[in-house]
């Protein structure tokens, strides 16, 4: 009895043992076909146009053209997802006098995406007969061929550290408050060597300190906003406004620059003058206690 009991334990483990040896090999099998189906897809996509770099999508390029780009990353037609090197690509971007970063990226299965920050350009200097972009770094693009979508003003008269600090205070200005001014220049007096006259592209002079037009600029839109005007879009009451000590309202003396001679002399000291005065002046008080807590 018990020779028997010995045999079919013996037949039972056998058999168990087969079972699982052959279970075994078919997960061996599975195991084998998958890496060999995955080995012959990567050997598909490595070795067929698959793998080509077929697109590539740029973004933030205001003032770089897409063509200095293409040539900086240099995608050729053979140029395969998996050999690209996108360091190489960033750092050859980022020798561009005009780029301040760069961002490059794969996406499987072909498709590079350049994503590039730029220096602004924040000025305009004269050099001959040409304006030449000046960048937030000082650096004057002397070859620049491109269309730039924020020129910034046109600089006169600013000379060494003068021209640094006025570079400085314009890159510090938001873009909006940087494209409301057309010129900029340097008039120091007796009494005010760091003045400075700004001219707007909405026909307002100001007088400025070169020390702190930066921070004044910035309200620049409100005290536009402020200024009372005709149908015509002139204003009501001329006059400049002056950010060198604080923040006022100048009238011209004799009237409006904007209007004919006979105009000024009707328009002068009436009921409607002294409203866009007071109206402007009021505006200029607030702005200017809004800088003196933020200093």
């Amino acid at each position: 009895m018990s020779d028997k009991v010995s045999e079919f334990d013996s037949d039972y483990l056998k058999e168990k043992r087969e079972k699982r040896r052959k279970r075994q090999k078919q997960i061996q099998y599975s195991v084998f076909g998958v890496l060999l189906f995955i080995i012959i897809l990567i050997l598909i996509y490595m070795f067929t146009p698959l793998s080509k770099i077929s697109s590539v999508e740029i973004s933030g390029n205001d003032n770089t053209s897409k063509n200095t780009i293409n040539k900086a990353i240099n995608v050729k037609d053979n140029s395969r997802m998996y050999t690209y090197s996108i360091t190489n690509a960033q750092n050859k971007l980022e020798e561009s006098t005009l780029i301040k970063s760069a961002e490059v990226k794969k996406h499987f299965p072909n498709k590079l995406t350049v994503k590039v920050s730029e220096k602004q350009i924040v000025a305009l200097t004269k050099k001959k007969d040409n304006y030449v972009p000046v960048l937030e770094d000082g650096t004057e693009l002397e070859d620049y061929d491109g269309n730039a979508t924020d020129n910034g003003p046109i600089l006169e008269g600013f000379e060494k550290d003068k021209k640094e600090k006025i570079i400085q205070a314009l890159s510090e200005m938001p873009a909006k408050v940087r494209g409301m001014i057309a010129e900029i220049k340097f008039d120091p007096q007796e009494n005010a060597q760091n003045q400075i006259k700004l001219f707007t592209t909405d026909d307002i002079q100001i007088l400025g300190n070169l020390n702190t037009i930066g921070k004044k600029m910035k309200y620049y839109p409100q005290m536009s906003q402020s200024l009372e005007r005709d149908e015509s879009g002139e204003l009501k009451k001329a006059g400049y406004i002056d950010l060198s000590v604080g923040a006022s309202f100048i009238p011209y003396s004799g009237g409006s620059t904007t209007k004919s001679s006979s105009d000024q002399n009707v328009d002068k000291g009436t009921t409607e003058e002294d409203k866009a005065k007071d109206e402007l002046q009021s505006a200029l008080n607030k702005i200017n206690e809004k800088t003196d807590k933020n200093n």
